[in-house]
């Protein structure tokens, strides 16, 4: 009777700490989910325009930017004119340092087909003197 109250407890012993360990295992989230490869990518230099608001989650960073001549819309139109847009942050991207009016070269990732469409992933403050250029893309031919 020893031997069997002495099994019974290893086997609850056992289960609790499987349970245990299956209640600690997490559930992947849009957080902690893969994200799709982008279908491209740009580095491009501009202003910072706005910083995320801090009572709109996901508000994104504010960019005044150059033209992007590479750029490849949706549609397969070519180009992007210089234009003030959101960013979205990706996960890990500081804003520490940076502040409205410093000229900046970020690199960001565009998925037609998936989310998030586009986010910046990369953002370095430039010398104070640096020459933008703002105006009209110029598309390879």
């Amino acid at each position: 009777m020893t031997k069997l109250l002495s099994c019974l407890v290893c086997v609850c012993a056992l289960a609790a700490g499987a349970m245990l360990t299956l209640s600690c295992e997490k559930a992947p989230t849009a957080s902690t989910a893969s994200v799709a490869p982008p279908e491209a990518v740009y580095t491009v230099r501009g202003r910072i325009a706005g910083l995320p608001a801090a009572d709109k989650p996901g508000s994104g960073l504010q960019i005044e930017h150059e033209p992007i001549d590479n750029f490849v819309g949706m549609d397969g139109s070519q180009g992007m004119d210089s234009m003030t847009m959101p960013f979205p942050l990706a996960k890990g991207v500081s804003l520490e340092g940076l502040s409205i009016d410093d000229k900046v070269e970020f690199t960001f990732e565009v998925r037609w087909k998936s989310q998030p469409r586009m986010q910046l992933t990369k953002i370095v403050k430039l010398p104070v003197g640096t020459a933008l250029h703002f105006g009209k893309a110029a598309p390879a031919k």
